[in-house]
């Protein structure tokens, strides 16, 4: 309901925002590297957490447009402060600019507008919809009280973009950019409250007095916009800002963070990450078709080496950046548990050099980061957020969430490993021949073991958790019962070849199915909406996870028919020579 007052009062407010759309037509200047530079490095507070305003351009234009840069309609590629600029200083420009994602034509139907020479999924400019808002928010109004799996698809794509124009008029109205500083000396919640302009100068129209240091921020901000048209000018006014803003204790004792996180974003770890392990995939696919070509394998080592050393460098900023341990997300699971299970695997290959582990490390590298950059374009919000209160305790994310996603990186290793035999085995890879099999049963076997160890762990520390946070070492609930399932079907597993029940091919089977098993634990129980762990992202997990799903069931079944057939075929050669002469030959064998 919060949602729908918001969207009906916000119909109103566009009335009033339209005229100052309009207003601005002049054309601006192109704004300098150093004012980019400058604006991009400005402290601002966001979703409780202090960050560059860089890093709000970006996930504000990437909410909007599903990536970090836009066209302007000369045809200029521009980035994410310039258009944060634009939308400040010009919005007559910033509202030319093709940056709504609209992912079903349909949706312009239902606004009743007619935009010839667009595509099904096509950007849109702020002019362009414009006719339609008034009808877009009344139904967003409405839309917005239905329970979100209860909507239509176009009906969640008109919410969606209700929400999107919601927050361009925020940025427009300079309301969610909180970046003048508390007071020095300020107590309670004063002392870690940053305002926006917009906020600020209403308390100054009630004729609230601020204080010097305010006034001085005020000053700068009026001088700015009174330059905007003189870009020279308006850089030196915006690195006056700076200086002023340098000024307060929040303001220096957040410059370090803030200054390594745009640093992370420049140096982009993870693309480099992600590049290195897709280049290593297809080196390592060359070479299992040239195999004498000895030094394509070296090379797909090397760029694995080069993927891992980037991907932990981008874990370990992450942790300096936000002091504190490295999972403590969604998305932090997946770029953890892309790192340990690559590392694994190198270590795997280090040891039976049979060139497996490392087309297996290459691999996983290269989905884990696919799945990261997918969830990150999503969810299209800051991957580093202030954590939800439960989870606010350095000492259990270091342990128990640790332990735990070190064993869901191991089960989905070794699916991925019984995956690899299975296929292998039922295609009859010439390639792959008994040395391999037997090098992927012990590599199987070694990294479920390794997995079953920190299940346990993990869920022991987990009880531990809840016992202090809840009152209650076991409850029952999803994501509990999830790891106990883990540890379960790797037990299983482990006994079962123990006892004799599986051998090396059952064993790659069975290790197969329990990727579904760590899927579900991982992603799955925040699909339920119940619990005391349903928190994160999950929109368009469903279809993924049953992707997957359906994936590893046809790897079980490819597995189960491989086994069948070779058993009839042992038979079939232990009964030969028992049955005395020769049967003639039958059939197609005839010939």
């Amino acid at each position: 309901m919060k949602l729908a007052w918001r969207l009906l009062l916000l119909a109103c407010a566009v009335w009033l925002c339209a005229p100052l759309l309009a207003a601005q037509q002049a054309a601006r200047a192109p704004w300098t590297p150093r004012s980019i530079e400058a604006a991009g490095s400005l402290i601002v507070q966001e979703g409780g957490r202090l960050k560059p305003l860089s890093t709000l351009a970006n996930f504000t234009l990437l909410r909007l447009s599903g990536r970090r840069s836009y066209t302007d309609a000369q045809g200029v590629r521009r980035g994410a402060v310039e258009f944060l600029l634009d939308v400040l200083y010009f919005p007559k420009q910033a509202a030319e600019a093709p940056v709504f994602l609209v992912n079903d034509s349909a949706l312009l139907q239902t606004l009743e507008l007619e935009l010839p020479g667009k595509q099904k999924r096509d950007r849109y400019s702020f002019h362009e919809l414009e006719p339609g808002l008034p009808r877009l928010f009344a139904l967003a109004h409405d839309y917005g009280a239905l329970d979100p799996k209860q909507r239509s698809s176009v009906q969640g794509e008109l919410v969606l973009l209700a929400e999107r124009v919601d927050a361009f008029l925020r940025l427009n109205r300079q309301e969610s950019i909180a970046l003048i500083p508390p007071d020095d000396g300020g107590s309670g919640e004063q002392a870690q409250t940053w305002l926006s302009p917009a906020f600020a100068f209403a308390a100054l129209s009630r004729g609230e007095t601020p204080s010097a240091a305010r006034q001085r921020v005020f000053a700068a901000l009026d001088a700015m916009a009174n330059t905007r048209h003189e870009p020279r000018v308006f850089e030196a006014r915006l690195e006056q800002l700076h200086e002023v803003l340098g000024g307060f204790a929040a303001v220096r004792e957040a410059s370090g963070s803030v200054e390594l996180e745009r640093f992370y974003y420049r140096i982009n770890a993870l693309g480099w990450s992600l590049g290195s392990f897709t280049i290593a995939f297809l080196v390592a696919a060359v070479g299992w078709i040239r195999p004498a070509w000895h030094w394509l394998h070296r090379s797909c080592v090397a760029l694995c080496a080069c993927g891992t050393l980037a991907l932990v460098l981008a874990i370990v900023l992450r942790c300096l950046i936000r002091a504190r341990p490295p999972v403590s997300t969604l998305y932090e699971t997946v770029l953890f548990i892309t790192a340990v299970g690559v590392i694994v695997a190198l270590g795997l290959e280090w040891f039976n050099r049979q060139r497996l582990a490392a087309s297996v490390a290459a691999f996983a590298g290269m989905l884990g980061l696919f799945i990261a950059n997918g969830y990150e374009t999503l969810d299209a919000k800051d991957t580093m957020p202030s954590l939800v209160a439960v989870l606010d305790t350095n000492f259990w994310l270091a342990t128990h969430v640790t332990a735990i996603t070190i064993g869901y990186s191991a089960g989905l290793l070794a699916a991925l490993l019984g995956s690899v035999y299975v296929i292998a085995k039922a295609l009859r890879l010439a390639r792959v021949g008994p040395e391999q099999f037997r090098a992927l049963g012990g590599m199987l076997y070694g990294v479920l073991c390794f997995g079953l160890i920190f299940s346990i762990v993990g869920t022991i520390l987990g009880g531990i958790w809840a016992n202090e946070s809840w009152g209650r070492f076991w409850g029952w609930d999803p994501k509990e019962n999830g790891a106990l399932l883990i540890v379960i079907s790797q037990l299983a597993i482990l006994h079962g070849r123990l006892g004799g029940f599986l051998r090396e091919a059952g064993v790659a089977v069975a290790a197969a199915a329990g990727g579904c098993v760590v899927a579900f634990s991982w992603w799955g129980v925040n699909l339920l909406g119940v619990g005391l762990h349903s928190y994160g992202f999950t929109s368009g997990i469903q279809s993924a996870l049953s992707s997957y799903y359906g994936l590893q069931g046809g790897v079980v079944l490819l597995g189960l028919w491989a086994i069948r057939r070779d058993r009839r075929a042992a038979r079939a050669v232990l009964a030969g020579p028992a049955s005395g002469a020769a049967e003639p030959p039958r059939g197609r064998r005839a010939a």
